[in-house]
């Protein structure tokens, strides 16, 4: 089954978006363009501001991290996508070149989805599919980010 992510407001997103809102209309007493102004950016944010992610219509909100991290390094993330009980090295990039992990997570319900894209090109390439991991697992992972 195919994995898809949709991007999703989340309590901090709806936050600052009404603050800005609040702060645009409040100020329009005082100067009406730049709080019209202010205020047509709050109402933006609204609409368009999503930092969260759901798969495939799921309940549970995700966070993205997206690493690169150094090529050295591909074989263990590989290791542990596939299943083996290994601990993924995640190293910053050196001079040997560079992978991309991008990673879908929620740290309470211990639940995270990863990916592994290769660097060629001036592109990112997929490398692996989408893996879903599990706790006690996905802890392990979500530790190192």
């Amino acid at each position: 089954m195919e994995i898809n992510f949709k991007k999703v407001h989340t309590g901090k997103d709806l936050t600052v978006s009404g603050i800005v809102l609040a702060v645009g209309v409040g100020l329009c007493f005082v100067h009406a363009g730049l709080g019209g102004f202010i205020g047509v950016c709050g109402l933006l944010m609204l609409l368009f501001y999503k930092s969260g992610y759901k798969a495939n219509g799921s309940g549970l909100l995700l966070t993205k991290k997206a690493l690169d991290v150094s090529h050295s390094c591909r074989q263990s993330i590989a290791d542990y996508l596939d299943g083996k009980d290994t601990v993924p090295e995640l190293n910053q990039p050196g001079a040997g070149g560079v992978v991309r992990l991008e990673v879908y997570f929620n740290r309470e319900a211990g639940l995270a989805y990863a990916q592994l894209f290769d660097f060629s090109s001036y592109t990112y390439e997929k490398a692996s599919e989408i893996v879903e991991i599990r706790s006690p697992r996905a802890d392990r992972l979500i530790s190192k980010l």
